[in-house]
């Protein structure tokens, strides 16, 4: 798992893909941080010494970029064929598995912790709640391996990286609306708070009001726990 890990991370900092979002996603994610998103506050008239507009953005950040960085997990490596090479190596498909998940996740982990200069400059000029904020860190970078995990198991299906990012773009963007009115509004109340239940940005909000919520917490945990186990089937199966 180890050789997977540096081999997968290696490749994230070796290709431009890589470094084209990871600009991209920080340049707007600052830009609407001090500029305000439609609901989303700008820093400046918010008037609070917080980063939760900022962690606020990081879910439809994750919707474009989490696409970009897991669409070639699987699919590059059933085009090019080294899939082949990787089965036939003493590795367990789990390993394999295992390895190309925390390297993807240390990578977007990496792109929120970018924003640490950010929180350090907003603590010098305010009085920032560190509890509140070291929660809110802990939440998006769970919430990140959600959405690695979801984009690992859409990689699988398919052969072809663009096909592979438009499916793990579109399933991520109806997960995260599935918290929003627009979608259960012709729900039963019921139904709709099942549906709401799903929706990994929801889970986030206690994170952002600086709760760490022991359900939050098994509820990211267990949704990676089942995209990883799904995502070891499919390469069973497809092998």
């Amino acid at each position: 798992m180890k050789f997977i890990y540096l081999r997968e991370l290696q490749n994230y900092f070796n290709t431009p893909i890589g470094y084209v979002f990871a600009v991209t996603a920080l340049f707007f994610n600052f830009l609407f941080f001090f500029t305000g998103f439609f609901h989303i506050p700008a820093f400046w008239e918010a008037k609070v010494a917080s980063v939760r507009s900022y962690m606020d953005l990081l879910p439809l950040t994750f919707i474009l970029m989490v696409p970009a960085v897991s669409m070639r997990i699987w699919a590059e490596e059933y085009k090019t064929g080294t899939i082949e090479v990787l089965s036939t190596l003493p590795i367990r498909t789990e390993s394999i598995v295992l390895g190309k998940f925390f390297a993807a996740w240390t990578f977007v982990s990496g792109l929120v912790l970018a924003a640490l200069p950010l929180t350090f400059g907003v603590w010098w000029i305010g009085h920032l709640d560190w509890g509140s904020t070291v929660a809110m860190y802990f939440g998006a970078i769970l919430m990140a391996g959600a959405y690695v995990a979801l984009g690992m198991l859409l990689s699988a299906l398919t052969r072809e990286q663009i096909v592979a990012f438009i499916l793990i773009f579109f399933v991520s963007l109806l997960i995260y609306l599935a918290n929003f009115y627009v979608i259960t509004r012709h729900l039963s109340p019921v139904l709709a708070e099942v549906v709401g239940f799903f929706s990994l940005s929801a889970h986030l909000n206690t994170f952002s009001r600086g709760v760490l919520d022991l359900g939050d917490v098994i509820y990211f945990f267990s949704f990676m726990a089942l995209m990883l186990a799904a995502n070891v089937r499919v390469i069973r199966s497809r092998a």
